[in-house]
């Protein structure tokens, strides 16, 4: 599962293996914040070309964030990630004049196996198909982000058009209006690698050709970058790309290709956002480029688990933004954007009825998207060094087990960590990390990733049955 929502240039928010828990099954699994990168990796370095210095938007003047709820990863019950293999359908073979890609199975390994689960269970799954100068990114004005209008003057399809056949122009703050700001930032993205082939989406950032998409996307379900990247522009141009650096932590990925001339995306903000708004997301599901579905935002701070490895104790876990709009394989690395074209989030993954092995549907109204607070630290950090950093506590945590008293139990405090210089000893039982509700393992380590090292967190926690908190600077993950 994923995230969404950014502002853009504020400051964000380890440890060694504990036990978490998904659903039912318990499974053995890394600490909050102190997982190590897909297959070993600390990431995939860049070419050190960096490209743009990225503006600081600010906030826009939404309505505060209400209190962080709803239920940690437990409210899944997935025993494992489910992947989407190369996408199959008709589409031009890459780098190729056309024809259909042959039918390809799901691919086994670094993404994970699709699981079969029970009648009625729910399983995660990614989304991609198959497997200039300053930015100055500016806020939508004003934006509340919510209310799509419409007008009551002409629209398309009404009857006595006079024979006018050009489409009528769009209503201020309609769908049609932001779409047609919003999709000439939004690209259709194709990758091959070691044979496979696969397909996703991407926003364009910069005028000079930054741009970013989901680490799984340009990764072709692979532990490593593709071999070639393609990208497809709205107005119907293509150019090859190259990857600037990729991040499985936080499946965010940047890539870049040779031009100056593109329309970079508005930057909106996730750390005011609201249950209920409007939101629009905008990708290239089964290689359908320029798709745009609404919704509403379902739910904040959603513990999304993307993927666990126990053979390299590789976890993903998402603080993710809830969507009921329409995301399917392909959407990947899209946009999720509120009612005035604000890039709010980044398409990731969805939920699915658990179905057969390497069985997976599309969307049921359940959609995860990385926030964009998130997304756009990382891909500052890949842009301009080709790697990413990521907070770190200090502690190994399992979920209480206790329905009466969740949280994250705390199996192991890393000696000279952030957690022990605070006095959070072993046995403690987290429960909320700043206003935020802890109730399990996942929920905490998505807590944490949200934040950048360096950050200040309050921790409240039980030790003996007594209440404490404690101020944590987090400090750096280090991968090995």
């Amino acid at each position: 599962m994923t995230t969404g929502g950014s502002q853009g240039g504020g400051p964000y928010g380890g440890g060694r293996p504990g036990q978490h828990e998904a659903g039912q099954q318990a499974h053995q699994g890394p600490a909050s914040g102190a997982f190590p990168a897909q297959g070993g990796q600390p990431g995939y370095g860049g070419n050190n070309a960096p490209t743009s210095v990225y503006g600081n938007p600010g906030t826009s003047p939404l309505p505060s964030q209400g209190p962080y709820g709803g239920p940690g990863a437990g409210a899944y019950s997935q025993p494992g990630p489910a992947a989407f293999g190369p996408q199959s359908g008709a589409r031009p073979a890459f780098g190729g004049p056309g024809g259909e890609l042959p039918p390809q199975s799901p691919k086994k390994g670094g993404g994970g196996r699709l699981a079969a689960l029970g009648a009625g269970a729910l399983v995660v799954a990614l989304v991609a198909g198959g497997a200039g100068g300053a930015i100055g990114y500016t806020l939508a004005d004003g934006s509340d982000g919510s209310s799509i209008s419409t007008s009551s003057g002409p629209l398309g399809g009404d009857p006595n058009a006079n024979g006018n056949n050009k489409p009528v122009e769009a209503p201020a703050g309609s769908v049609q209006e932001v779409a047609s700001r919003v999709l000439p930032s939004v690209v259709s993205i194709e990758v091959a690698s070691a044979g496979a082939m696969g397909s996703g989406s991407g926003v364009v950032l910069s005028e000079d050709g930054v741009i970013m998409t989901n680490n799984h996307v340009v990764s072709a379900g692979g532990n490593g970058p593709a071999a070639k990247v393609a990208v497809n522009f709205s107005d119907g141009s293509r150019a090859s790309a190259r990857v600037l650096g990729a991040d499985p932590i936080s499946d965010i990925a940047v890539i870049k290709v040779d031009r100056n001339d593109l329309t970079p995306v508005t930057v909106g903000n996730s750390n005011n956002l609201a249950v209920g708004q409007d939101v629009i997301a905008i990708g290239s599901p089964l290689g359908l480029a320029g798709t745009v579905t609404t919704g509403i935002i379902s739910a904040l701070n959603r513990p999304v688990l993307t993927s666990r490895d126990p053979g390299t104790n590789t976890t993903s876990v998402i603080d993710a933004i809830q969507t009921d709009a329409a995301i399917n394989p392909g959407n990947s690395g899209g946009a999720l954007v509120n009612a005035r074209g604000a890039l709010i989030g980044i398409n990731t993954a969805i939920a699915t009825l658990g179905g057969g092995e390497q069985q997976a549907g599309g969307s049921i109204g359940l959609g995860f998207a990385i926030p964009i607070d998130q997304a756009i630290r990382v891909a500052k950090e890949l842009e301009s060094t080709g790697k990413a950093r990521h907070a770190n506590i200090g502690v190994s945590v399992r979920p209480s087990g206790d329905s009466d008293a969740p949280g994250a139990v705390v199996t192991d405090v890393t000696p000279g960590g952030p957690a022990a210089g605070a006095g959070i000893p072993r046995n403690a039982v987290i429960t909320k990390v700043d206003d935020r509700p802890i109730a399990s393992g996942d929920a905490l380590v998505a807590a944490i990733r949200s934040h950048a090292p360096g950050d200040t967190v309050t921790v409240t926690y039980t030790d003996g049955g007594n209440s404490k908190t404690a101020q944590v600077k987090l400090g750096t993950l280090e991968v090995k």
